[in-house]
């Protein structure tokens, strides 16, 4: 970090000037500002967070780096949290680092639906670009987590032969098993490491634990956008002004500015079309020692060709974690729990075709998410779990514990091929790790996603529709394609 340029906010000059301001440091913000920096423009990065720095254990930095401490939940008839970072590097410092490329099916929708606006050649140069900058590679077997192995063995032998391991953006991993609660070798390659951080100190001007909270456009006297930002460590106000503002504050947050300043021709529909890809994970106990902590947790991954809106992706749950989250309680919880060196886990999350909307009757700081999840999609979530469940008795597993809220959640290993009946939508016990689509391409904002003279969008928030893959590589892909626009216009003028 020490890199980064931290703005002293007690020594700023009366109102600061910049060619873009950007809010947000996650895949999209990091990624334009570190980007229009190296092109010798005069960028602030806003962040609402501060430095990340691993802490000894995952509660810490749940509580630390998580909005609302992990716990921002629907509304609706199902049971999800929806965690997202709130630190220097957003999500990127929290998520798993799995790295996909946008489903070649999804650019040719865009391409079409834009009317040729948006280029599919053009995009996938982004996205290798993107891939590049991130060091995406293949986790190599040494690093893999027992887990993964001995459910890898499974797939394959439950007729999934293209089960392996995935591509994860890091640069000298270690196996040490904490991804989401910040890498404690700095490995995972976060925006901050892929675009923040540079050699020659050409990043931009980042102003840590700020907020926007005001919004004034460019008037007769004023050709510039002139922001207001809230210094969260003193409580006081900084006006700067910019000649460009890119929101990337996320898909849940970033439509609050657009529906508060009433942005661009369409600001009511900023907030609706979110998608979220809700997952779930399932818990086995085996004979022998897993040891599940060893090795890299999200390092093996698999889809059903036949069934392109599910995908299985490792994960493994500290033991603090747990035992707050197993759908168990009472003797069942302990009996698991003092097992829990022989258990191993695993994950999938479905391309939902439901909607959901943000609202922000409490302000920016407490977005009200509401989302009902359809009938097709619960189908969705139950075949995935009952096709996981079954790949771990066929991988050995003595039991299974479900995703279910409900005294009869435990498969055991007898019960192969079983189908479970008692399955409703507030029994799932989920999770969802990606919300996208609230201020989409084609519906809040253009093809070059602006959203009105001056003012654009740089995070998930622009991605049309459910991705059915981890966004980490479109969120980037979309914010390069977005700096590349945004340098030539600053030339241009």
């Amino acid at each position: 970090m020490e890199t980064l340029i931290n703005y002293r906010k007690s020594a700023m000059p009366k109102i600061p000037e910049y060619d873009v301001a950007v809010t947000g440091s996650g895949a999209g913000g990091g990624a334009v500002a570190g980007t229009l920096a190296r092109e010798g423009f005069h960028v602030l990065l806003i962040e609402k967070g501060g430095p990340v720095q691993s802490p000894s254990h995952a509660m810490d930095a749940i509580a630390r780096y998580y909005a609302h401490a992990g716990y921002h939940s629907v509304f609706g008839n199902i049971l999800c949290s929806i965690p997202t970072g709130i630190c220097l590097g957003g999500t990127t410092a929290i998520n798993s680092g799995t790295c996909l490329k946008t489903p070649p099916p999804l650019l040719g929708r865009w391409q079409v639906a834009s009317q040729g606006r948006f280029q599919t050649g053009e995009f996938e140069i982004y996205l290798d670009q993107a891939w590049q900058r991130l060091r995406a590679k293949k986790v190599p077997d040494r690093l893999m987590s027992p887990s993964c192995k001995i459910i890898l063995h499974g797939a394959r032998a439950s007729g999934f032969p293209h089960a392996g391991p995935l591509e994860r953006a890091e640069h000298g991993c270690q196996g040490a098993g904490r991804c989401c609660f910040v890498c404690p070798n700095q490995a995972k390659m976060t925006s901050v490491k892929a675009f923040l951080e540079d050699g020659n100190g050409v990043v931009p001007n980042v102003m840590k634990r700020a907020q926007l909270i005001h919004l004034e456009r460019p008037d007769g006297s004023n050709k510039k956008l002139t922001l207001g930002l809230r210094d969260l460590d003193n409580n006081t106000i900084i006006k700067i002004r910019c000649r460009i503002l890119v929101l990337a504050c996320g898909a849940l947050a970033t439509p609050y500015f657009v529906r508060r300043y009433r942005l661009g021709p369409r600001p009511g529909r900023a907030g609706n079309n979110l998608s979220i890809h809700p997952a779930a994970k399932l818990f086995g106990l085996f004979d022998a020692p897993v040891n599940g902590w060893q090795g890299v947790p999200q390092a093996a991954g698999f889809q059903n060709n036949a069934q392109e809106d599910i995908r299985y992706e490792g994960v493994y749950t500290p033991p603090e974690l747990a035992a707050l989250t197993m759908p168990l309680e009472s003797h069942k919880l302990r009996y698991w729990m003092d097992r829990y060196s022989q258990v191993a886990t695993f994950g999938f999350m479905i391309k939902d075709s439901s909607r959901g909307r943000v609202r922000y009757p409490m302000g920016q700081d407490y977005p009200i998410v509401l989302y009902n999840m359809n009938l097709p999609d619960q189908h969705l979530m139950k075949r995935s779990a009952l096709t996981l469940a079954n790949i771990f008795l066929a991988s050995g597993a003595k039991k299974v514990v479900l995703p279910l809220n409900s005294p009869s959640n435990i498969l055991p290993r007898e019960n192969l091929g079983a189908t479970h009946s008692n399955w409703s939508p507030r029994r799932m016990q989920m999770m969802a790790f990606h919300p996208l689509g609230t201020c989409a391409m084609g519906s809040v904002v253009d093809e070059n996603l602006q959203i009105e003279p001056g003012i654009y969008i740089g995070d998930g928030s622009v991605i049309p529709e459910s991705l059915g893959v981890n966004p980490q590589i479109t969120i980037y892909a979309f914010a390069l394609r977005l700096a590349r626009h945004l340098a030539k216009k600053l030339r241009d003028a």
